[in-house]
C-alpha cells in the first residue's frame, strides 16, 4: 500500500473559533434557506408549466424534455409536502409534551 500520495494533504489545520451567531442571526439565515427552496421548487413548477404549454402548441418536439421538467417539479413539491409535515408532526408533538 503506497501512502506516499498522503503526504500532499498537508497537516490538518485547526478551525478557529468562528464568531457566536445571534438567535436573530440564525432565524433569519434559516428563514432565507426556506424562501430560496420555496422559490426554487415555485420556479421548477413554472417551469414545467412553460414546456406543457409549449409542447401543447407543437413549438417542442422532444417529450422527453417536458416529462422530465414535470417530473422534476412533481419530486421537488413532494418532498417540500412531505418536509411540511414533519414539521408539523413535530410541532405538534412539542405541543403534547407536559412542561
Amino acid at each position: 500500500m503506497d501512502i506516499s500520495s498522503l503526504a500532499r494533504i498537508g497537516a490538518v489545520q485547526p478551525q478557529t473559533a468562528a464568531k457566536p451567531t445571534t438567535p436573530a442571526e440564525v432565524t433569519k439565515s434559516f428563514s432565507s434557506f426556506l424562501t430560496d427552496a420555496l422559490d426554487q421548487v415555485n420556479q421548477a413548477q413554472v417551469e414545467s408549466a412553460h414546456l406543457t404549454d409549449k409542447f401543447a402548441a407543437g413549438q417542442i418536439q422532444d417529450v422527453h424534455q417536458v416529462m422530465i421538467a414535470s417530473q422534476k417539479s412533481s419530486l421537488m413539491l413532494q418532498l417540500t409536502m412531505q418536509v411540511r409535515n414533519k414539521v408539523i408532526e413535530s410541532y405538534q408533538e412539542i405541543m403534547r409534551m407536559p412542561i
